[in-house]
């Protein structure tokens, strides 16, 4: 992987690494990064977005889950939380991305969706209903 790739998944990944754990990515985004084809912008978000395909799945199943272990009420609690949660997503990752930075930026932001997508994969999937 080129130096700045790493920068750029990192510079995503920061500001929540002081939180949690990292989440783990499917062996095949490093395959895909490592390739000749990931060596390039288009090819690291391609890379990202195949990525993003499987954490995004992951997320849809988490999420059934979770709202099949809730009540009417709960469901609705946890509805408007997500709705909330993909629109601050959305925004977040669109604010890493500009033309004036360059094409880096768009790695950065894909990176960024990626992330934040299979951070709360993880979070549905622990998921608990509470007493």
């Amino acid at each position: 992987m080129r130096p700045w790739a790493l920068l750029a998944i990192l510079a995503c990944a920061a500001p929540a690494a002081a939180s949690a754990q990292a989440p783990a990515f499917s062996p095949d985004l490093d395959r895909c990064l490592n390739a000749p084809s990931g060596r390039t912008t288009a090819g690291q978000i391609g890379c990202v977005d195949a990525e993003l395909k499987r954490q995004d799945a992951r997320l849809d199943q988490a999420y059934r889950g979770a709202m099949g272990r809730l009540n009417t009420r709960q469901q609705g609690k946890l509805r408007a939380a997500q709705r909330a949660w993909i629109a601050f997503r959305d925004a977040d990752c669109a604010a890493r991305q500009d033309e004036a930075w360059g094409t880096l930026s768009r790695v950065e932001a894909a990176f960024c969706v990626l992330e934040k997508t299979a951070r709360r994969a993880d979070e549905l999937e622990a998921f608990a209903v509470r007493p």
